[in-house]
């Protein structure tokens, strides 16, 4: 078994490049971090990634890491916030070898530099075990509106139109592929995403800040997340399937099936997705859309909020059934 290097020495060769040099990270020679000042607070969100739960244990650690970050990016996205700071919590398999730290430090850093906006690194910690590889990214954001505060689940208000970046469903595609359960023909991208499903890009955290009055990330499932902001916001949702985003290759297979409402079905409650869930006036939606284009950003309508509670369904001018799984739940780890 390879032994593992010196704490500081790990800590000086591979984590400290990340920190870019940020002044509150003092190199990683410290036991905290000081991060910017801001008049409400920075915004903070935490997730894991587990091998055999997230990830394949043959999976490359690169993309292992680049998922990591990308889950919590897209929550900081869809509140308004970028992020300014991040901490890594790494538990190391004594049985892997040291070298796959490299290839999950290059991800990593690459994925903070590239989708981050150069994010540093300010801090964490790596330890052994006799366990699975399990690690967690905190991303520090900044709030982007001009309320110094998070874009929430509760703000939205009837009469609002909702919006999604992006495309649906080829991450469920993908590790379907991946997993054996279905045919990988015409399913390459698909396949690759779902190593690590790319968020929107971070100009989208501006745009959402200027215009959404409510937003929420696509890591459940789009049909129970758009269920989420509407019992936070205390409204009643509709979802226009017909609208819902697809990429060539999803449309491809969706074009295939016996039964395209159920397929499409499948692609709304499958998750981990990473796009953006918007609430916006309708008065502001124009707006939205025409700031977004240039900037590489696409917002496609697919519903209304209305008063009263609950999520409802539309397909080809028809009410849907709600299905009994609308998206990824607890005891599905």
């Amino acid at each position: 078994m390879e032994k593992a290097p010196p704490e500081f020495d790990l800590i000086a060769k591979v984590w400290a490049p990340l920190t870019r040099e940020a002044a509150g990270a003092f190199g990683l020679t410290d036991d905290v971090a000081q991060l910017p000042v801001s008049p409400l607070g920075p915004v903070v969100t935490c997730d894991q990634v587990i091998e055999g739960t997230h990830f394949l244990p043959t999976d490359g650690l690169d993309w292992v890491a680049k998922r990591l970050v990308r889950r919590n990016l897209s929550d900081l996205i869809a509140k308004g916030c970028k992020p300014i700071g991040a901490f890594l919590a790494l538990a190391w398999p004594k049985e892997r070898p040291q070298a796959q730290l490299a290839a999950f430090a290059e991800g990593l850093g690459q994925d903070l530099l590239e989708l981050c906006g150069a994010c540093p690194l300010l801090g964490g910690d790596t330890s052994s075990t006799t366990g699975p590889l399990v690690a967690s990214l905190t991303l520090v954001g900044m709030p982007l509106a001009k309320s110094g505060e998070p874009i929430l689940r509760r703000g939205a208000r009837a009469g609002d139109l909702i919006f999604i970046t992006g495309t649906i469903g080829d991450p469920f595609l993908g590790l379907g592929v991946r997993l054996g359960l279905m045919d990988g023909k015409g399913l390459q991208n698909a396949v690759q995403l779902a190593l690590a499903p790319a968020p929107p890009p971070l100009v989208t955290a501006e745009l959402i800040a200027a215009h959404a009055n409510a937003s929420i990330d696509v890591s459940d499932g789009l049909l129970a997340d758009v269920g989420h902001v509407a019992a936070a916001s205390g409204l009643h949702m509709v979802l226009e399937l017909d609208r819902i985003p697809l990429s060539s290759e999803a449309t491809a297979w969706l074009s295939q099936s016996q039964d395209p409402l159920a397929s499409l079905l499948s692609l709304v409650t499958g998750g981990d997705d990473y796009q953006s869930v918007m609430c916006v006036a309708s008065d502001n939606a124009e707006t939205l859309v025409a700031q977004g284009e240039p900037l590489g950003v696409h917002f496609t309508q697919i519903g209304s909020c209305r008063a009263g509670e609950g999520v409802e369904l539309r397909y080809q001018g028809r009410l849907v059934p709600i299905p009994r799984r609308r998206g990824w739940e607890f005891s599905d780890a």
